[in-house]
């Protein structure tokens, strides 16, 4: 068996409910740039697969009490629900 090939590590999905943290250097998409290091939430749902694995997290009361109010406003303006986010599955962290 000398000519195996390595497979890559199959991704493990997050299940719905899963309490998620956001990794350092990670942004919150279509927002301008906000410092969302170790932002919490948890998981709604999963979507997609491999590469294009999506996270829709709800983000928890201790991270809403740290958004900047120009991320809210801008959220608001721009019509997107700040107290959500969809993420790609590198960004997050189970932290369960």
């Amino acid at each position: 068996m000398e000519n195996e090939i390595a497979m890559p590590a199959k991704k493990t999905k997050l299940a719905s409910g899963t309490k998620i943290r956001l990794k350092p250097g990670s942004v919150i998409p279509e927002v301008p740039p906000v410092d969302a290091d170790q932002w919490t939430g948890t998981v709604v749902e999963a979507k997609g697969r491999g590469e294009s694995l999506q996270y829709i997290v709800e983000w928890d009361d201790e991270t809403e009490a740290r958004m900047p109010q120009e991320f809210i406003q801008e959220c608001e303006k721009t019509g997107l629900f700040y107290k959500m986010a969809c993420l790609p599955h590198q960004d997050v962290e189970s932290i369960q």
